[in-house]
């Protein structure tokens, strides 16, 4: 709820900083603008404060927990670039800080997108495979009880299994998550569909905890394959960011010496 606040607070100081962009009450050589620009620059540089953090080991308590910097990183990387907007006044401006405002521009956004990627993986991966086994087993036990009925039991697990092993696959390389992804979104709820219509029209009696069981199978191998692919894309944002985080850091310190030197 937090974090919904001040990002939309952020938002909103966006919204009026580009609205009164050519009012005039920023200057950006001296006094508050000025000030903006070098408390921007303050907290883009302590936004390395997390990644160092985190090199420290989880055993050192002395600078803080990894959750309070991960956390105290998000919100530096929402107020630092506003508060060097404000400094530009919402322009480009000169070339020097043409390009030191569209690497921060470039960094912001992708650090957005490593909190979005962040919040979709939230468990473990092997976790996820766990969860499927153990749904699968209880299914086993209750088909188990509908198969005198006509029910095949091997032949509902053997149809399972795929998907199953769909999910786990999921795990190889970005391209298999990917198509796992896409591919199995539609074919899991097809099957799911046609075997829930299997199940009600063998098991005449109680079915409901069975296609219980059934649906949370299926929404836990999509959800495993979701989270193979956000992982593996989470692998590629952090090749990514550093490097664009350092190109940030020489075009601040270009920028800086380009305006007191000329």
């Amino acid at each position: 709820m937090v974090s919904y606040a001040v990002l939309s607070a952020v938002c909103l100081a966006i919204a009026f900083g580009w609205y009164n962009r050519h009012a005039g009450w920023i200057d950006p050589e001296q006094g508050f603008g000025y000030a903006l620009g070098i408390a921007g620059a303050a907290m883009m540089l302590l936004l390395l404060g997390y990644p160092l953090r985190k090199r420290r080991g989880a055993t050192s308590r002395v600078a803080g927990s990894v959750g309070f910097w991960f956390r105290f990183h998000m919100l530096l990387g929402l107020l630092g670039p506003l508060a060097i907007l404000f400094h530009s006044r919402f322009t480009f401006g000169a070339v020097n800080s043409a390009v030191a405002l569209g690497a921060m521009i470039v960094v912001a956004s992708s650090g957005l997108i490593g909190r979005f990627l962040y919040s979709r993986v939230h468990r473990g991966y092997s976790d996820r495979k766990l969860e499927l086994r153990a749904l699968k087993q209880d299914m086993d036990a209750t088909l188990a009880e509908l198969e005198f009925r006509g029910l095949s039991r091997e032949g509902v697990l053997a149809r399972l299994q795929v998907f199953e092993d769909c999910a786990v696959a999921a795990g190889g390389n970005f391209w298999s998550s990917a198509s796992a992804v896409v591919g199995l979104s539609l074919r899991s709820r097809m099957a799911e569909r046609a075997l829930a219509g299997e199940i009600r029209a063998t098991a005449r009696h109680d079915h409901s905890a069975l296609l219980e069981r059934l649906a949370g199978f299926f929404e836990a191998s999509r959800r495993a394959a979701e989270f193979a692919f956000y992982d593996r894309l989470l692998r590629l944002w952090h090749l990514l960011h550093l490097p664009l985080f350092i190109l940030l850091i020489a075009a601040v310190i270009l920028h800086v010496v380009a305006v007191h030197m000329y």
